[in-house]
Protein backbone atom coordinates (compact mmCIF):
# COMPACT_ATOMS: atom_id res chain seq x y z
CA UNK A 1 0.00 0.00 0.00
CA UNK A 2 1.20 3.43 -1.31
CA UNK A 3 1.13 5.87 2.10
CA UNK A 4 1.09 9.64 1.64
CA UNK A 5 4.30 10.52 1.78
CA UNK A 6 5.20 7.91 -1.27
CA UNK A 7 6.41 5.19 0.91
CA UNK A 8 5.26 1.57 0.86
CA UNK A 9 4.23 0.11 3.57
CA UNK A 10 2.84 -2.94 4.45
CA UNK A 11 -0.97 -3.69 4.64
CA UNK A 12 -2.69 -7.50 4.77
CA UNK A 13 -6.00 -8.85 4.78
CA UNK A 14 -6.61 -12.88 5.23
CA UNK A 15 -10.17 -14.59 3.98
CA UNK A 16 -9.49 -17.44 6.56
CA UNK A 17 -9.27 -16.35 10.04
CA UNK A 18 -7.01 -19.31 11.03
CA UNK A 19 -4.18 -17.99 8.55
CA UNK A 20 -3.78 -14.99 9.97
CA UNK A 21 -0.59 -16.40 12.09
CA UNK A 22 0.71 -17.37 8.77
CA UNK A 23 0.45 -14.22 7.36
CA UNK A 24 1.74 -12.61 10.13
CA UNK A 25 4.78 -14.59 10.16
CA UNK A 26 5.41 -13.84 6.57
CA UNK A 27 5.06 -10.22 7.07
CA UNK A 28 7.57 -10.25 10.02
CA UNK A 29 9.61 -12.41 7.94
CA UNK A 30 9.43 -10.42 5.19
CA UNK A 31 10.20 -6.89 7.70
CA UNK A 32 13.40 -8.78 9.20
CA UNK A 33 14.94 -9.73 5.80
CA UNK A 34 14.28 -6.16 4.57
CA UNK A 35 16.08 -4.77 7.54
CA UNK A 36 18.91 -7.28 7.45
CA UNK A 37 19.64 -7.58 3.54
CA UNK A 38 22.44 -10.48 2.97
CA UNK A 39 21.29 -12.44 5.79
CA UNK A 40 19.44 -14.88 4.15
CA UNK A 41 21.45 -18.26 3.23
CA UNK A 42 21.20 -21.72 2.16
CA UNK A 43 22.89 -24.58 4.57
CA UNK A 44 26.50 -25.35 3.17
CA UNK A 45 25.62 -28.90 3.81
CA UNK A 46 25.64 -30.79 0.51
CA UNK A 47 23.02 -33.38 1.89
CA UNK A 48 20.86 -30.45 2.99
CA UNK A 49 19.08 -27.92 1.25
CA UNK A 50 17.64 -25.80 3.96
CA UNK A 51 17.21 -21.96 4.09
CA UNK A 52 17.97 -20.07 7.17
CA UNK A 53 17.96 -16.28 8.65
CA UNK A 54 21.43 -16.06 9.91
CA UNK A 55 20.35 -13.86 12.86
CA UNK A 56 24.52 -14.33 14.22
CA UNK A 57 26.10 -11.08 15.46
CA UNK A 58 28.58 -11.25 12.82
CA UNK A 59 26.40 -12.51 9.96
CA UNK A 60 29.01 -15.45 8.65
CA UNK A 61 26.58 -18.42 9.86
CA UNK A 62 26.84 -21.67 6.97
CA UNK A 63 24.71 -23.93 8.22
CA UNK A 64 21.43 -24.27 9.39
CA UNK A 65 21.61 -26.61 12.19
CA UNK A 66 24.27 -27.89 14.45
CA UNK A 67 23.37 -31.42 13.02
CA UNK A 68 24.11 -30.19 9.74
CA UNK A 69 27.58 -28.61 11.25
CA UNK A 70 28.84 -31.21 12.64
CA UNK A 71 27.90 -34.09 9.89
CA UNK A 72 29.85 -31.64 7.43
CA UNK A 73 33.19 -31.17 9.72
CA UNK A 74 32.88 -34.86 11.04
CA UNK A 75 33.04 -35.64 6.67
CA UNK A 76 35.86 -33.63 6.14
CA UNK A 77 37.49 -35.09 9.21
CA UNK A 78 37.18 -38.71 7.82
CA UNK A 79 38.14 -38.03 3.72
CA UNK A 80 41.60 -35.95 6.01
CA UNK A 81 42.36 -38.80 7.77
CA UNK A 82 41.60 -41.48 4.80
CA UNK A 83 44.42 -39.38 2.43
CA UNK A 84 46.94 -39.22 5.37
CA UNK A 85 46.74 -42.98 6.63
Amino acid sequence: MLAADGRVRESWSVDDPDRAGLAAAALALRAHLAAHPGRLGVCADEKCADVYADASPAGHRRFCSLTCQNRTRTAAFRRRRARSG
